[in-house]
């Protein structure tokens, strides 16, 4: 562990402050006014109003912070803005490089969101801001640990983008294959999503609560686990046996579509074999389907933008927007010929495939950026190991 100094030791902290209500305007007079956490955009400042009367004042090149609500998030300033009450400008001393500063800060984000207090909205004050300990390293090193973690940064979300592309063109071989379901181009029947389920089991809704993790429990399915399209066991939580048991109706039998509820309405998730044997927490609901083809179909037919948007326009409120099982029943299911079912489940194997590939790469990017990002904050680089930081090469 290396030696640290206070934050504030070593960088300005400018805290924002509210100007007077009757200097806002709209017409792009004075200065871009950056009040909180919703004026960020992409990593740059984004204003919607401007104010005639400025206390404090961003420059290009500070890291303009969130300190209420969204403590954390943060954007790079590339001008001149005056400062609301619910940010904060960092500007780098002599001895810190500001894309390590930057690096830090994420690094920090949920250490600094802690200390946020306040019953309506949580916010951190200057001293919480300052007292935060800064690694003592020299510059030079500084700016070699900043660029390989910017460099595995760039490689993380390349990889994230093309998952993204692989997502978007399963969906474009589905309208390819089947045109759009709002429009049923080919005149195939309907039948209903409770129809399609088998007719020895049904669909229903998962019923526990998940509560804290149980070793040697049973691992329990949340709505939050339903991403791209799996099951992602990366953070699944395990449930007491004793409590799993009185729900076995809910138990993944490896014939299901899972679908989200509640929350992430609409995500929608194939079972796999390394799911058999969970269960679903409440908000999740299972579509038990045997026929492969059919399965397979009907689960990327419900990530269809028609689809989703019928999910969205059936909510309803009671605590929070819910689509239920009944709703969920309904939904109407185009039904194209058994062959083109077929043929459509080689074509998404085949994506699927070429998905896990890049799901394995950005793994081990995250893991090496992780463990890389844990040990240059914590002065555990070797100076062997920052001097090929120095020259791109991972360490």
């Amino acid at each position: 562990m290396s030696a640290t100094v206070r934050l504030d030791e070593v960088c300005s902290i400018i805290m924002g402050q509210a100007p007077k209500g009757s200097a806002y305007n709209t017409s792009g007079e004075g200065w871009p006014l950056i009040a909180g956490a919703g004026d960020f955009r992409n990593g740059l400042p984004a204003p919607n109003k401007y104010t005639t009367e400025a206390s404090k004042l961003s420059r290009a090149g500070d890291i303009v912070l969130g300190i209420r609500a969204s403590i954390g998030a943060k954007v790079l300033s590339d001008g001149e803005y005056c400062l609301g009450r619910g940010v904060a400008a960092l500007r780098a001393g002599a001895n810190v490089d500001s894309r390590f500063l930057w690096n830090w800060l994420t690094f920090n984000a949920s250490k600094l969101a802690a200390k946020g207090k306040g019953a309506t909205f949580k916010q951190v004050n200057r001293e919480d801001i300052g007292q935060m300990p800064f690694p003592i390293i020299a510059l030079q090193d500084q700016r070699r640990i900043a660029q390989l973690l910017d460099h595995i940064e760039i490689l993380r979300a390349k990889r994230r983008q093309a998952l993204s592309l692989i997502d978007d063109l399963a969906q474009s071989a589905f309208l390819d294959m089947f045109g759009d379901p709002r429009d049923n181009p080919n005149g195939w029947p309907m039948d209903s999503l409770a129809n399609l389920a088998d007719s020895d089991d049904r669909i229903n809704y998962g019923v526990i609560q998940p509560g804290d993790n149980v070793s040697g429990g049973v691992p329990l399915v949340r709505v939050g686990d339903l991403r791209d399209g799996y099951v992602d066991r990366s953070a699944i939580k395990t449930i007491d046996p004793a409590i799993e048991a009185k729900y076995a109706r809910s138990r993944l039998k490896g014939n299901e579509i899972l679908v989200g509820c509640v929350g992430s309405i609409g995500s929608v998730a194939l079972v796999a074999d390394s799911d058999i044997g969970s269960n679903i927490a409440r908000a999740v609901a299972r579509i038990p389907i045997s026929s492969n083809p059919l399965r397979e179909y009907t689960a990327e037919y419900l990530r269809t933008t028609s689809v989703q948007r019928y999910f969205t326009g059936e909510l309803r409120t009671v605590a929070q927007p819910t689509l239920n099982i009944k709703q969920l029943a309904e939904t109407a299911v185009m039904i194209p010929p058994t062959k083109l079912q077929e043929d459509f489940a080689l074509r998404i194997a085949a994506i699927r495939k070429h998905k896990q590939v890049h799901l394995r790469h950005l793994t081990l990017v995250d893991t090496l950026f992780t463990s890389l990002e844990y040990r240059a904050f914590h002065g555990e680089l070797s100076a062997n190991e920052i001097a090929l930081a120095g020259k791109g090469a991972p360490v």
